[in-house]
């Protein structure tokens, strides 16, 4: 599709829901991190080879501590150090 129409944008739309639903606890990490890195890798392959911009939206998580009570809410995003290190913002 990508090489009959010219686009310049995709959007990926919750990056992380199927990860977090097809891949479930601790002993599934590393699986999963390992396949949303292959996704990303790959997202930046079409993005390279097309000139194309990827925008990602992604879920959060409220992380729950102690320092809540005095900072507010703090949230972070799914995905760990694969999706901060794939991710690039301006």
């Amino acid at each position: 599709m990508m090489m009959e129409t010219r686009f310049v944008l995709m959007i990926i739309d919750s990056a992380t829901t199927l990860y977090r639903t097809d891949f479930y606890g601790r002993g599934e990490l590393s699986a999963r991190q390992m396949h949303l890195a292959k996704f990303l890798r790959s997202l930046k392959k079409l993005a390279d080879k097309f000139n194309i911009a990827v925008v990602i939206t992604n879920q959060v998580v409220a992380q729950v501590d102690g320092s809540a009570m005095f900072d507010g809410p703090q949230i972070k995003p799914i995905g760990g150090n694969i999706m901060a290190g794939a991710s690039t913002t301006s």
